[in-house]
């Protein structure tokens, strides 16, 4: 697995399918507005989130086609990608269930093949932290 140098390491089931050199992160937590006749004109919000995700923008290296395969087949049942964690730098990680939103090949560096891609959650996730 092509990981060298990586800022993250993506995983599938524990085994490393793809590392990435760039990523953005997009964590929405946008809360549920509650406000109502009694609230006098000013917006009051529930405090919980209404709809929680996380979407990834990363680009990457792989030398195992399972990123390939699973953007290329032909059901959309297919792009959920279950049990991924994805591994920072730092030690910390995100775990979960994502859906592969968009994936692009851009090249072969190194007999591996570069690709842009979004991932997006689906379902509950777990952060944890570094240590």
């Amino acid at each position: 697995m092509a990981d060298s140098g990586r800022l993250l390491l993506i995983k599938k089931n524990a085994v490393a399918i793809a590392g990435a050199r760039e990523n953005g992160i997009s964590l929405d937590n946008s809360p549920v507005d509650i406000s109502d006749i009694a609230s006098g004109g000013y917006r009051e919000l529930a405090d919980f989130s209404g709809n929680r995700k996380i979407d990834l923008r990363i680009t990457g290296i792989w030398d195992d086609k399972v990123v390939r395969d699973a953007a290329m087949t032909s059901t959309q049942a297919d792009l959920l990608l279950t049990d991924i964690t994805i591994d920072f730098s730092d030690g910390g990680d995100i775990a979960g269930n994502f859906y592969l939103a968009n994936y692009e090949e851009t090249g072969v560096h190194d007999d591996a093949v570069t690709f842009t891609a979004t991932l997006q959650s689906s379902g509950a996730f777990v952060y944890t932290t570094a240590s």
